[in-house]
């Protein structure tokens, strides 16, 4: 079962160059590379252009948008390209995720084409799982409530099964791919993933296997509201309009602008009550994209 790699990479050169190293040194190569340069404003194009020149086993390709597509857009650009390349799986992460060198390998021995839509490897972060990354939904009280995997499952399970995975190390099934449909690059950042695979649950089952180790190369989370937030909580509204009833989606939204609109009142977090309102209120009138006002760069 060979495996093409799809990444995603925008001015973050130094752990672009260690990802790409580390397919080179996969126990079983992949059958080819893809990174989608998401315009990139440092020496991101002169590096993959050298790289791609490079003699390599595997077959190389870069991608260069006019203009950043954020993660889902760059995601949309790197499927749409591979899913006509030979592989009928494929690897999908960020420029900040560094497999070890036996993933590929461990990989190949749960690709069931029939039955499986995604695998999965475990994030860690810091040398601990970072469980965030693999999570089911569960529905109560009208709520949509999100549940990581918790930690035990990591150490005691061979594998288990999931219904949203970020794409931080995941094997995605070509065909499946085909029959769900490629990410939503109306979300420019964020639940584009978790959207995406809650609709490949629908046709296959997705898989993680602790074994399959992906190191993440993140910071750790912050209270500093950022302009991220806002696609976080559109996309949310956003997926749950399309993937629960309409009970759950409406009482996300109210729920978010009736807290939205007392803590104005009350000055609470004011700065991040608009924004959420904002978000919320989009979401609800289906304008996706990128925001005018909260895009890289807002403070």
């Amino acid at each position: 079962m060979s495996i093409g790699v799809v990444i995603v990479t925008f001015n973050r050169i130094n752990k672009l160059k260690k990802a790409l190293e580390t397919f080179d040194l996969q126990t079983v190569l992949p059958d080819y590379v893809v990174v989608v340069n998401n315009a990139s404003t440092d020496n991101t194009l002169n590096y993959l252009n050298e790289w791609k020149n490079k003699k390599s086993t595997y077959s190389k390709y870069v991608i260069t948008t006019k203009k950043n597509l954020g993660g889902s857009g760059g995601f949309y650009t790197g499927l749409k390209f591979a899913q006509n390349l030979k592989s009928k799986w494929i690897w999908v992460s960020d420029d900040d995720a560094f497999p070890e060198k036996n993933a590929l390998e461990i990989a190949q021995k749960y690709l069931d084409e029939k039955k499986v839509s995604a695998v999965c490897g475990s994030v860690i972060n810091n040398g601990r799982f970072d469980i965030v990354h693999r999570r089911n939904y569960f529905l109560r009280h009208n709520k949509v409530i999100p549940l990581p995997v918790p930690e035990e499952e990591y150490l005691k399970k061979e594998y288990f099964k999931i219904k949203c995975f970020s794409y931080v190390g995941t094997i995605i099934n070509r065909d499946k791919l085909k029959l769900v449909g490629l990410p939503r690059k109306e979300y420019f950042i964020w639940f584009d993933d978790t959207e995406h695979s809650l609709r490949l649950s629908k046709v296959g089952t997705i898989l993680c296997v602790p074994s399959i180790k992906v190191h993440h190369d993140v910071r750790t989370s912050t209270n500093v509201v950022s302009w991220k937030n806002y696609y976080g909580i559109r996309n949310t509204a956003d997926m749950y309009r399309r993937h629960f009833s309409s009970r759950y989606y409406y009482r996300y939204c109210y729920a978010n602008l009736f807290k939205s609109y007392i803590n104005i009142a009350f000055n609470r977090k004011k700065k991040y009550n608009i924004m959420r309102k904002k978000a919320i209120f989009d979401a609800m009138h289906k304008k996706m994209g990128i925001n005018d006002v909260y895009k890289p760069g807002w403070k």
